[in-house]
């Protein structure tokens, strides 16, 4: 007694609750245009901050990175299953946000101050962006932070790694923490890694739902389970 019934439990579903507002349709195209916006942004402080970068290359890959994005927003198609609930909204923009907090360490001397070092890491950082980068580029307009379900992509780097931009974003996490090595960048990292590996549990499970075909491809192409 007292016990509610599935079809009306309590649903965190903000895209819904603006939807009735301003149609589902609208909001979608004001998302779309919002965070192209916010991405182009980005990209154009990136540019600013070409005489600060030590390494050409990484420079050229984060910018790029942005550009991408912005690109991937601008034609990004309305969801098959859009995001409900918190596990396929907060948490990943958590995850999304959590590589800012590596840069409350400041850079680690042990390795900037050796040539060696620090060529090392940050190579390392951007051959792991610029694969970040291809994955985006790749999935193209089906692209999401939050977990949605659009036209899956078989091509590129997806006929090898299920999920190559978490792979790039850990990587490149995981440089950032090397430069920037302390207690809070080591277990920031650990989180962010097991909140990317989240995501991509619940996206590949949204995925099946939605594309019986994806369950082919969770056949023959890499991850950790």
């Amino acid at each position: 007694m007292g016990e509610k019934t599935p079809d009306k439990e309590f649903c965190f579903d903000p895209f819904g609750w603006a939807g009735c507002l301003i149609g589902e349709k609208s909001l979608h195209n004001l998302i779309r245009v919002f965070m192209a916006l916010v991405c182009l942004g980005f990209a154009a402080f990136r540019l600013r901050e070409y005489g600060d970068y030590i390494f050409k290359p990484l420079w050229f890959a984060e910018s790029f990175l942005f550009i991408v994005l912005a690109l991937s927003y601008a034609k990004r198609e309305p969801p098959v299953d859009r995001a409900r609930g918190v596990k396929r909204i907060i948490v990943p923009l958590i995850g999304g946000l959590m590589p800012f907090a590596l840069l409350l360490s400041p850079p680690n001397p042990a390795i900037w101050q050796r040539e060696w070092a620090s060529l090392a890491v940050l190579g390392f950082m951007t051959v792991s962006t610029a694969f970040t980068v291809w994955g985006m580029w790749t999935l193209g307009s089906s692209f999401s932070i939050t977990v949605e379900a659009r036209n899956p992509v078989f091509r590129g780097p997806y006929r090898y790694v299920r999920h190559p931009i978490y792979l790039g974003e850990i990587l490149s996490a995981a440089g950032v923490a090397i430069w920037r090595f302390s207690v809070l960048s080591a277990a920031v990292l650990v989180l962010f890694a097991a909140v990317q590996l989240y995501r991509s549990r619940r996206e590949e499970e949204v995925l099946a739902a939605a594309f019986p075909e994806y369950k082919k491809v969770l056949e023959k192409s890499c991850w950790l389970w």
